[in-house]
């Protein structure tokens, strides 16, 4: 008998271990008591009954309700919120808040005590407003009890609602299981009039209870005029200062842009075979440029060719350098101020400046005093950047920002996501801007089709990038109708971009030299046989190719200029002796005749100062009735939870 009693006894222990191995974290019971008051606030006190057995539930429970419903027309709200109490098994809980995406999470517990493992009961109640829906024939409440946001099965769920005046509804449904499912896994309780419900299968997790009550008009206060241009504002304050902003800083821009931002009319441009008044190479880059191209070292690649070809200094032409050498030609008369500044870095003859990646530091300061020179003496004479008006709109672009982020409802999912328009505004302005350059001065047919094409692709692909980031995005985003506070972002930098390029504009007498660079350089450009037919034009001859040579330089056409020559000097013309020509002022590897080389030369002689420059260290460092279109998960109320 013993013997038996000790094998029962084992068994049942057996059997209890096995029962306990299977326990789950479970809610055993949820239960919502609903007041709805006549100013049309609710008081809900939530009744959760928990399994907890220390695997997600440790602490307590946290409960997300989130705090934006859609109207009766589909609008997104904000809804009003204060949490009353917290308690546990009817005691006062610990407990605290944080925001979460389109909501507020409330944690019950504390981080230092953990639960045994058991049942407890938890009640949360809470006050919200804005959750009545109003009809022409009826208002609603439309109530999503449960949220369907909880990661535990629900055992039994249920809701009593108590209307102002002890009303009755005139209608009532109910929903159950996931985000949209139509299922009526419930039903009213008899003899409640419609006013209590109770499931009648368990829910599993993401699952929840939702229910609809309509009832008479007036029993409960409808919004006043005032209120509803409040909540209007406050629901679309992100919007309003986010567009509103942009708008205002567009017509800032603009009417500054009218003001002192619209470049002077265009003269017509009659090729020519000289700089504007006299002007040197240098200035002319710096013009055409409104400021310096390559970071000023075309125009002193140009300045140091045409010192070479008045005789002033040597080129050296190396592998692996370029050596710029002093002759013994007095200087005549004064030379311009950025050639003179070059000219005074070796000041007698015999001295030079060497280009290469050991002298750096040198051909750097050599860069600095050069530029400064020009600018010293001509800055804002031709072209005025208006400095101050683009300053004023960035900082009303950052004012709009700040209040956006100090005063607007952004979430979460905004700052992370903030980069992308950042990204995409950036691109597109300076996409923008260099198709805008590509076509600004004349080009051969192949040069504008096959920028066409790399631009046509470029666009291509970044425009399939945007769209799948912008529906990726839309996702995110569309519970929480955020998304156009990112477009207003990216909206406010593209505009500052755009009219940053704009902004500045030419003097009269910066368009009027202007106008004479690019008769300039449509001379260097054009066809031999359209020279020719140029009345008045010179010959080509080795002193116009050499003069005009730093223009070309200049202005990035050398290329043309010195094919043309290369043609002349093939030609019977040109006699037997122009073949072998090369100047006295260079010095280097001359395969193919001179003017094939220089072209070459030219072209890569701004591109090796460049590359000398020591590289700076890092840095350290649903629109519808609950009845016609409504389904589990719909209306206010709603979230979910966990453990923690």
């Amino acid at each position: 008998m013993t013997m038996l009693l000790r094998l029962c006894s084992a068994f049942l222990l057996l059997l209890w271990m096995a029962c306990g191995a299977q326990a789950e974290e479970v809610i055993r019971d949820y239960h919502a008591a609903i007041t709805v008051f006549p100013d049309a606030t609710l008081e809900v006190t939530e009744t959760i009954t928990v399994n907890a057995e220390g695997n997600d539930i440790k602490r307590g429970i946290f409960r997300d309700f989130p705090l934006y419903a859609q109207d009766a027309r589909g609008f997104r709200q904000k809804v009003d919120f204060d949490l009353i109490s917290v308690e546990r098994d009817g005691q006062p809980e610990d407990y605290h808040t944080e925001n979460v995406t389109g909501g507020i999470r409330i944690y019950t517990g504390s981080a230092d005590v953990f639960l045994r493992p058991g049942e407890y009961t938890y009640t949360i109640t809470y006050r919200t407003g804005r959750q009545i829906r109003y009809f022409d024939d009826h208002d609603e409440l439309y109530w999503n009890v449960t949220g369907n946001g909880w990661l535990f099965p629900i055992d039994r769920a249920g809701a009593t609602v108590t209307l102002p005046e002890n009303a009755l509804p005139t209608k009532t449904t109910f929903y159950t299981g996931p985000s949209g499912s139509q299922e009526q896994n419930a039903r009213e309780i008899p003899g409640s009039n419609g006013l209590e419900f109770q499931t009648t299968a368990p829910l599993g997790p993401n699952e929840g209870l939702t229910i609809v009550l309509a009832f008479d008009k007036g029993l409960v206060a409808a919004p006043s005029s005032e209120d509803t241009t409040w909540w209007f504002i406050r629901d679309n304050l992100n919007t309003i200062i986010g567009f509103g902003g942009l708008a205002v800083i567009f017509l800032y821009y603009l009417r500054s842009w009218v003001v002192v931002g619209r470049d002077p009319s265009k003269g017509v441009i009659v090729p020519r075979w000289d700089a504007p008044e006299g002007i040197s190479p240098a200035l002319v880059n710096y013009i055409d440029n409104k400021g310096f191209s390559g970071a000023g070292w075309t125009a002193l690649s140009a300045s140091a060719l045409d010192l070479a070809v008045k005789g002033y200094v040597e080129l050296d032409d190396l592998d692996s350098s370029i050596t710029i050498r002093r002759t013994e030609k007095r200087v005549e008369g004064k030379l311009q101020s950025g050639e003179a500044a070059l000219i005074a870095e070796i000041p007698t003859a015999g001295k030079a400046i060497v280009i290469d990646k050991a002298n750096g530091e040198r051909v750097k300061s050599v860069g600095n005093r050069f530029r400064q020179a020009i600018e010293k003496e001509h800055r804002n004479r031709y072209y005025k950047g208006n400095a101050g008006y683009t300053s004023f709109g960035i900082g009303l672009s950052i004012a709009v920002v700040a209040c956006l982020f100090i005063f607007g409802d952004l979430s979460e999912d905004v700052y992370a996501l903030i980069f992308v328009p950042t990204f995409f505004s950036v691109f597109f302005g300076t996409f923008t801007i260099g198709l805008v350059n590509s076509f600004r001065r004349g080009r051969s047919l192949f040069s504008r089709i096959m920028i066409v094409l790399a631009l046509a692709l470029i666009g291509f692909v970044a425009l399939s990038t945007l769209a799948l980031m912008l529906i990726s995005m839309w996702i995110d985003l569309e519970a929480t109708h955020q998304f156009p506070v990112l477009v207003a972002f990216g909206g406010i930098l593209l505009v500052n971009l755009l009219f940053f390029y704009i902004m500045g504009a030419p003097t009269p007498l910066g368009r009027k030299l202007m106008d004479g660079i690019e008769g300039l350089r449509t001379y260097l450009t054009l066809a031999e046989e359209d020279r020719m037919n140029t009345a008045g034009a010179p010959t080509m001859s080795p002193s116009h190719f050499e003069k005009l040579l730093p223009y070309a330089v200049a202005l990035g056409v050398e290329k043309p200029w010195s094919e043309t020559f290369q043609t002349w000097l093939a030609t019977a013309a040109a006699g037997a002796a122009a073949d072998n020509y090369s100047p006295g002022w260079y010095h280097g590897s001359n395969p193919g005749g001179f003017g094939g080389r220089i072209g070459g030369f030219s072209s890569s002689m701004a591109s090796t100062i460049a590359s000398t420059i020591p590289t700076p260290p890092p840095s350290s460092s649903s629109s519808s009735s609950g009845f016609s279109g409504g389904s589990s998960g719909g209306g206010g109320g709603g979230g979910g939870g966990g453990g923690w």
